[in-house]
């Protein structure tokens, strides 16, 4: 087994305050193990579980993190959850809000949303985004049925209600223009005893299949997660019979190498070996079952199911709900733990043979419905730039023009700050609808010369003439040693000639600036240039 080196732990705090368009993000720690094999970018929503089913402004925030666990972009999103935030293979990134998932292009702005069709209730668990542009989702409904027949309920022998409301799910397939081109209906398939009887909890009212994911298969057929049943199932896309049923009461298969199986589990996903991924989420009691990822190799004529690989944070650890297994490029494994019991990881990243990659824990136990990893995005994320430079004596850190707000991570809030420390620095600015994006870090490692200029003091002396006030929200007086040129003009950063003017030949005057906007900007007199900050 390789030797790592815990390369570095850093804790990443709630400091950066986004006015009334957002609120911080919670602090969290960051531990990477080997930041060779972290890769890309990592998509999760961490939400306070407590503020279900509101969740109000504060409770959860989509996030985008790099592969050193820097945090790349931030939204507070208010409302009905906001999970299960991805890139989806056409590109658009999806996440979950109140009766359908929203999709959003590259500048993080809403573009397109897809519920269920044919008037079936919606259900928030997943939604995979097919070839030609059709969706893959689930729905639920109630039927009323008489369970009186089957004392199975209470974990104490009563029978169900004359009148029992059961909860099913209902599989869909839509086309791009949001038509259903495919319908399957669970209570059309399944006995009632298939359920595992530790769910039943009450008599008059049962969330029977509780479905989580979806994923279309290697064949074209459909394979859908049920939590309740502790059951994969794969469905035919073209005469709706059930080919198989992984696991639970109905189970098809033989297990090999798992006298486990699998308990309560989150999301499947057939990888590109061929294999099937899951994550166990595992059970508190009845009997005890820790929670893991597991890789299973499905032999569907000779119907075994050996378990080729499996990761566990430790053996006392179970997840109550949510999660997922994530295998990556590089093999290896990301695994979201939903609800993790009783320690706050959300996820980390571990190699085939069981070493850590990398790791995100929120010490006040926020959890996310679903985590991932992708190594590279098919956009640029068109970050904000920083640049460095040195005028009238001081070093400054500037953002490019053009955002509405800054929010630098000393909490400044103006375009440009002052250099006064070492460390990293970064700005985030608005992006798309209520988030913010940041730039790649600026880091200070020398005070004398942060920005990395050749003889400062040269530099300084080739300037010409001396500017002041600078920053300036009003004027700007220009004076020199000798006699300035008549003309002057101002540009912008893209070299756009904002402002022109002429005045006698003199060692200074004065420029009146009060209409510009704030920014970075030049003045120049013959060849003569020094830029200014205009507050």
């Amino acid at each position: 087994m390789k030797n790592f080196t815990l390369l570095f732990v850093t804790m990443i705090c709630a400091t950066l305050s986004f006015g009334q368009v957002a609120q911080p993000y919670p602090p969290f720690n960051i531990t990477a193990y080997d930041s060779l094999q972290s890769t890309g970018y990592y998509f999760f929503c961490p939400y306070r579980l407590s503020a279900y089913p509101l969740y109000p402004s504060g409770t959860q925030h989509q996030m985008i993190l790099d592969r050193s666990g820097n945090v790349v972009y931030v939204r507070n999103a208010p409302g009905y959850f906001a999970g299960d935030f991805k890139v989806q293979p056409n590109g658009m990134m999806s996440y979950v809000v109140r009766g359908q998932f929203y999709l959003m292009d590259s500048t993080f702005t809403v573009v397109d949303s897809v519920t269920t069709g044919n008037g079936v209730v919606f259900d928030l668990h997943d939604l995979q985004v097919l070839p030609q542009n059709h969706y893959l989702l689930l729905g639920v409904e109630d039927v009323i049925r008489d369970l009186s027949g089957y004392p199975i309920f209470l974990h104490n022998g009563t029978p169900g209600s004359v009148n029992c409301t059961v909860r099913g799910f209902v599989l869909q397939e839509l086309d791009s223009m949001k038509n259903v081109v495919f319908e399957w209906h669970s209570v059309d398939h399944f006995a009632f005893d298939d359920v595992d009887e530790f769910w039943l909890t009450d008599t008059t009212l049962v969330d029977w299949t509780h479905s989580n994911a979806v994923e279309m298969d290697y064949d074209g057929n459909f394979l859908v997660s049920s939590r309740h049943f502790n059951e994969i199932t794969k469905i035919n896309r073209s005469d709706s019979s059930i080919v198989w049923r992984f696991g639970g009461k109905a189970n098809d298969f033989t297990f090999i190498g798992d006298t486990m199986q699998f308990l309560a589990q989150h999301d499947c996903r057939r990888i590109q070996n061929g294999n099937l991924t899951l994550f166990d989420n595992g059970r508190g009691n009845n009997p005890f079952h820790f929670a893991s990822s597991k890789e299973y190799q499905l032999d569907e004529i000779n119907m075994t199911a050996t378990l080729v690989w499996s990761h566990s944070e430790a053996p006392g650890v179970w997840s109550r709900s949510q999660g997922n297994t994530q295998r990556l490029p590089n093999g290896n494994t990301l695994t979201g733990y939903g609800n993790l019991i009783p320690t706050p990881i959300v996820f980390n990243v571990v190699d085939s043979l069981q070493n850590k990659v990398f790791e995100v824990v929120f010490p006040d136990s926020l959890i996310s419905y679903r985590c991932f990893n992708f190594p590279s995005l098919p956009w640029q994320l068109n970050r904000p730039q920083i640049t460095c430079d040195f005028f009238n004596g001081q070093y400054y850190l500037i953002a490019d023009s053009g955002h509405a707000q800054y929010i630098w991570s000393t909490g400044a809030t103006t375009q440009s700050i002052a250099v006064t420390a070492l460390g990293n620095f970064s700005v985030f600015v608005p992006r798309g609808e209520g988030g913010f994006i940041s730039s790649e870090h600026f880091t200070v490692t020398d005070l004398l010369d942060p920005c990395n200029l050749q003889s400062v003091e040269n530099h300084s002396s080739l300037l010409g003439f001396k500017i002041y006030p600078n920053p300036s929200s009003t004027y700007l007086i220009i004076s020199s040693s000798k006699n300035l040129d008549v003309d002057f003009e101002v540009v912008d950063m893209l070299g756009r000639k904002v402002m022109s003017g002429k005045t006698d030949k003199s060692f200074s005057f004065s420029v009146d600036i009060s209409l510009l906007p704030s920014g970075l900007y030049s003045i120049r007199t013959g060849l003569n240039q020094q830029k200014f900050i205009k507050n």
